[in-house]
């Protein structure tokens, strides 16, 4: 493989261009050492409270029929009266029910269902600190 179809050669090419294009210009992207200040995690979970953070729904065939949507999804499992759902299952419905759930920490739940079920069994919905 010569140097100009390597990947450093492309590269190095790619650079040399921008800095004759560019001539005086700052770099564009900033150096790797810059931290990312914008991570930020779930509160841990608490086996005493129990809780739920938020999936978001995905069908393939998108629709207003479908379950399309945030939903809770249960931090530990639940047993409250016929209520059952195990860990993972949003309270709406189980897991199996749904095509993927996909983490969404940063969104509120939409589904209604899930709401009402998680102010009714006292189930805190985590969201990111």
């Amino acid at each position: 493989m010569s140097d100009s179809t390597s990947f450093q050669g492309i590269l190095d090419a790619m650079v040399k261009a921008y800095e004759r294009d560019h001539p005086g210009e700052p770099d564009p992207v900033p150096p790797s050492s810059t931290p990312y200040t914008e991570a930020r995690e779930l509160p841990p979970v608490d086996p005493a409270v129990p809780s739920a953070h938020v999936r978001t729904a995905y069908h393939l065939r998108q629709g207003p029929g479908m379950n399309n949507g945030e939903h809770a999804v249960l931090d530990q499992p639940l047993t409250s009266g016929r209520l059952a759902r195990d860990q993972g299952d949003a309270l709406c419905k189980p897991q199996a029910k749904f095509w993927g759930l996909y983490e969404s920490p940063d969104r509120p739940v939409s589904c209604p269902r899930c709401t009402d079920m998680a102010a009714r069994h006292g189930i805190t919905i985590r969201t990111l600190l």
